[in-house]
């Protein structure tokens, strides 16, 4: 799971920022450190998936399952491209959209779908 999570964190980095040591300056975290994250050595702290959801155009689910569900679309459609593999996973289906480039709006508790 750790080598796979270092993988798509890869894999999103290189079409964000290409450079790794550009990228884990604006991480703050050194050049090391997201080598041994992205090689699957060293596994990523809650904060740093967070902060990689977000500079990374991606979702948690993205990073932690291997999703594409929340993650933005054009992002989805490069990881796509670029990796088919991400089709195979549950919940794989692109990023959650109404059918017309829109997102659904989150329910109310309690509202019916």
């Amino acid at each position: 799971m750790q080598k796979d999570m270092g993988s798509r964190i890869r894999w999103a980095r290189q079409l964000v920022e290409p450079n790794r040591a550009a990228f884990a300056r604006k991480l703050q975290v050194g050049r090391t450190t997201l080598h041994k994250i992205e090689d699957g050595d060293r596994a990523p702290s809650v904060f740093l998936v967070a902060e990689l959801s977000h500079k990374l155009l991606v979702s948690t689910d993205y990073i932690i399952l291997g999703t594409l569900r929340g993650v933005d679309g054009e992002m989805a459609a490069k990881l796509l491209e670029a990796h088919p593999e991400l089709r195979g996973h549950r919940g794989t289906d692109g990023p959650a959209s109404n059918g017309d480039g829109s997102s659904p709006r989150p329910r109310k508790r309690g509202q019916a779908s």
